[in-house]
């Protein structure tokens, strides 16, 4: 969404155009709102793939996809007038970098997390048959090929100069953009159970085995406590925190449910004492944490990337050493035994997201560096 939140503040200054892959409902978004938008269909594309079977051929056929795709993006590219930006780095704006070097001065890349980051948080088996070596080679070209960048943390600014040797002078920090008017807070909680929140993919990286076993741990002592997870139930990593919990008859306390649409997660926020985020891979810049912090809930979150400057350095929430069972349930358990110091916190998050985060907020400061760029 930060997207569709960042178009909105740039029109108002700007003449802003959409490229994208074809989807009907983010045409519609963003059209309604009048920001132009192009998109590309790869729905054949995709039929092909559907009837490969053997991972080498799904891997081979998935980058002559690429190629053909960027090609087309570069080809309807070229012509337009004004800076172009590409969320991150992938085969589009790899091939557009690569093949128009008199682009680049008006070229951006507005980077979240590149996959050379990423990487080193994955075990082998979680990379098995991924490039590793061409992504890193390709980040690296593009992200100093392109004269300017944007980073949503000052870690991720430090990482992306310590791994490709860029100039600093060419990133510029600024936070990814949050609705505080769709996420805000509402007091909606209704029984005497103490309700623990995760929104996420269950993943062995995104440390939601580390929040079960905590878990685990305090619903034996504390009878009153429940957990509620939104994300798709799928994978090794959901197998295993369920079998956990059947294993200790704790099944019942938790509540899977599944992927729920943007427009419906403020409700569930709401409904909860506590969001627990123990991500135990590298994030610049947690939604989750920004979508609790402006729900006005406290927010435990791993200490690892950017995320404790979303956190505004643990002031505005609670911090815990990431993959740390112990430290987590300490965490948990002090929230859970202190009314007080939870309604602070939340408070507290409330007003840094509402001043940090808001499209009231971030917009001008959008605009202002949009604009010394094209001046």
């Amino acid at each position: 969404m930060h997207n569709y939140y960042l178009l909105n503040a740039l029109k108002e200054k700007f003449k802003c155009h959409s490229v994208s892959i074809n989807t009907e409902s983010k045409s519609i978004l963003l059209e309604s709102n009048g920001i132009y938008n192009s998109s590309f269909s790869i729905s054949g594309y995709k039929n092909i793939s559907n009837y490969l079977k053997f991972p080498i051929l799904k891997n081979a056929f998935r980058s002559y996809t690429d190629k053909k795709i960027s090609k087309l993006y570069s080809k309807y590219l070229y012509d337009q007038p004004g800076l172009f930006e590409f969320m991150d780095i992938h085969s589009e704006g790899f091939h557009f970098l690569k093949t128009f070097s008199d682009k680049r001065e008006k070229t951006l890349i507005r980077s979240h997390t590149p996959f050379s980051i990423l990487r080193g948080f994955y075990n082998h088996h979680e990379l098995k048959g991924v490039d590793t070596w061409f992504a890193f080679n390709r980040e690296k070209k593009c992200f100093n090929w392109a004269q300017n960048i944007t980073t949503p943390s000052h870690d991720l600014k430090k990482q992306l100069i310590k791994i490709f040797k860029i100039r600093e002078e060419k990133i510029k920090v600024i936070p990814n953009i949050l609705d505080t008017n769709h996420f805000t807070p509402k007091n909606n909680i209704t029984n005497n159970n103490f309700h623990i929140l995760h929104v996420g993919r269950f993943e062995r990286a995104k440390g939601v085995e580390t929040l079960i076993k905590a878990f685990i741990f305090l619903a034996k002592t504390y009878k009153d406590m429940h957990l509620t997870c939104i994300g798709y139930e799928r994978g090794a990593s959901f197998e295993r925190c369920k079998n956990n919990l059947i294993k200790e008859n704790l099944i019942d306390y938790v509540s899977f449910k599944g992927f729920v649409d943007y427009e419906k997660l403020p409700e569930f926020y709401s409904k909860t004492d506590i969001v627990v985020v123990p991500s135990e891979i590298y994030e610049s810049f947690s939604y989750t944490v920004a979508q609790g912090m402006a729900c006005g809930k406290p927010v435990v979150a791993s200490s690892i990337g950017g995320i404790p400057e979303t956190l505004n350095s643990g002031k505005s929430g609670v911090l815990f050493n990431a993959g740390n069972i112990q430290d987590l349930i300490e965490k948990i358990k002090s929230l859970y035994l202190n009314e007080t110091n939870r309604k602070y916190i939340g408070d507290k998050a409330r007003e840094y997201a509402v001043n940090h985060y808001s499209i009231e907020a971030l917009g001008p400061k959008y605009i202002e560096y949009y604009q010394s760029l094209v001046a």
